[in-house]
């Protein structure tokens, strides 16, 4: 995963606090070290944070769900350095479109850039079935793909990653399909906020059709 090294170059850029990250994940990516070894796919984000790049209250994730993790003990260190997360747990309860609009507030809560880090995991396997940890269920290409465009549309984002995809495992060429699709609309995004584009979650009314019938 390259969210440590970049996000780390992007704070000393930007200027350290002033940077958080946008992080869709199936699994939180915080453990002190995987079997031994500090830098791993499953560290990124303690190092950031400990290492003072990023504040950890910055650091904003979607679509957590692994059984295997975080343990009680993860817990506690997310917690303890104020780490905002929404587990698919929530996003089953509330509905995609409310939990996507108050990760947009709090991303818009304190840092002045943002880096979008997408682990293709966060799709459910049957989206991305390529990948190295699958798990099941998760977001559906049709909740992610806008996300992201609203997230680079809408929030001042300087960065976007894609990691973990893994080809060979896919029987077909979905997983590869919409990892490329993601970053078109990451790059969609940017150039509707670039192009000064009104918000939010803007649609072309050539292509939306009309607005919904509002009912008395």
């Amino acid at each position: 995963m390259t969210s440590r090294p970049d996000a780390a170059a992007l704070a000393d850029v930007y200027g350290p606090g002033k940077v958080g990250v946008v992080h869709f994940d199936a699994h939180p990516d915080c453990h002190n070290d995987m079997f031994g070894h500090l830098v791993t796919h499953a560290t990124p984000i303690r190092r950031l944070i400990e290492d003072e790049h990023v504040p950890g209250r910055n650091f904003l994730q979607i679509g957590l769900r692994s059984a295997m993790a975080p343990d009680d003990a993860l817990f506690g260190w997310m917690r303890e350095h104020g780490m905002r997360t929404h587990f698919m747990a929530e996003i089953d309860r509330r509905g995609f479109d409310v939990v996507l609009q108050q990760a947009i507030d709090e991303a818009l809560d304190g840092p002045k850039y943002l880096y979008v880090s997408l682990d293709i995991d966060v799709l459910d396997p049957a989206f991305a079935p390529g990948t190295g940890a699958t798990e099941p269920p998760g977001l559906t290409n049709r909740e992610l793909l806008p996300a992201l465009r609203r997230i680079c549309h809408e929030t001042p984002v300087v960065g976007v990653e894609v990691v973990e995809v893994v080809p060979d495992l896919a029987p077909g060429y979905t997983t590869t399909m919409n990892a490329r699709r993601a970053i078109f609309e990451a790059l969609t995004g940017i150039a509707m906020r670039r192009k000064g584009l009104p918000g939010p979650a803007y649609l072309d009314p050539a292509v939306s059709g009309p607005p919904p019938v509002q009912h008395p």
